[in-house]
């Protein structure tokens, strides 16, 4: 009926279409001979008449593509293992979904903190040791030049500084979406973390790899080591002080430091101003994280 909306169910695929001059669209030719197709002239056999259709292909079967969930239809990724995991087999503190046994497995992990002025990592393998602890100071982006060439280069210098890992951590602000004043932070964490996200991530559209960044909450890291203030992470560079001192006092540090590097990092955590090392603490204190809520690292 002309001017109604109809819908045509393809292999589970749900299209919605507005005919002019039917009831519904025919599969085939056959089809429209047992009285499933009507209008008001004949138009509609007139067009089955056509060599056209004969030589017209059947509709792809979309079905394996798309998977029902309270009605509606929603893609499977080439990269997902095909069922959800269990909460018990499921690392539920990352996004996305991965595995516990896959996390233990790793060797080395890269534990990221970015904010306004800067971007820090801690290397970190699973001995607790600390490979590699450094930041890179936003060249552009502090200036408010907001373009996306100016993004891409100022991220990518940082990632060209990353030395090999398995997998990289991110941090994830809990920052309300829904207060406007803090829109251009915002904004801007979240398009570190797209690039970053791309940029770590070579062969997951070319060789469907499994994902290797994952976002970790800055409140789960809070929660962890009991740093949280009226539902807030609050600093931790008091913390990590320490326990970088504690590396070269105690017996079995909690996080421990190779010896040509103990020294540079003590002098660099001393702050002077408003440099207090911000970001640089959060990433090693994620780091810890991650592995201490994975399971006891091997020794």
């Amino acid at each position: 009926m002309s001017g109604t909306l109809k819908t045509l169910i393809n292999g589970g695929l749900k299209i919605y279409l507005r005919p002019l001059h039917c009831t519904r669209v025919v599969r085939s030719k056959n089809e429209a001979q047992h009285g499933a197709v009507t209008d008001n002239g004949g138009y509609t056999q007139q067009l089955l008449d056509d060599p056209y259709w004969e030589d017209l292909p059947s509709p792809p079967d979309v079905r394996p593509m798309y998977t029902e969930t309270r009605g509606d239809t929603a893609p499977r990724s080439p990269h997902s293992e095909g069922k959800r995991l269990s909460r018990k087999d499921s690392a539920s503190f990352l996004k996305p979904e991965v595995s516990l046994s896959r996390l233990q497995a790793t060797d080395s992990i890269i534990s990221i903190v970015f904010g306004l002025k800067r971007l820090a990592w801690a290397h970190v393998d699973r001995t607790l040791t600390v490979r590699d602890w450094q930041q890179h100071e936003w060249v552009h982006l502090v200036r408010g030049k907001q373009h996306a060439d100016l993004y891409l280069e100022d991220v990518c210098s940082a990632v060209s500084q990353f030395p090999a890992a398995d997998i990289y951590i991110l941090e994830k602000s809990s920052l309300s979406s829904q207060n406007a004043s803090m829109f251009p932070v915002t904004l801007h964490l979240r398009i570190v973390e797209a690039m970053l996200y791309a940029l770590l991530n070579p062969g997951y559209i070319a060789e469907q790899a499994p994902h290797r960044v994952f976002s970790m909450g800055r409140t789960i890291v809070g929660k962890h080591f009991d740093i949280m203030v009226g539902g807030a992470k609050t600093s931790g560079v008091d913390l990590v002080q320490r326990l970088v001192e504690e590396a070269t006092t105690t017996e079995r540090p909690r996080i421990q430091f190779t010896e040509d590097l103990i020294f540079q990092y003590k002098h660099r955590l001393h702050p002077r101003g408003q440099n207090r090392n911000e970001e640089m603490c959060d990433a090693l204190l994620q780091a810890i994280a991650f592995y201490e809520l994975t399971g006891k690292p091997d020794t």
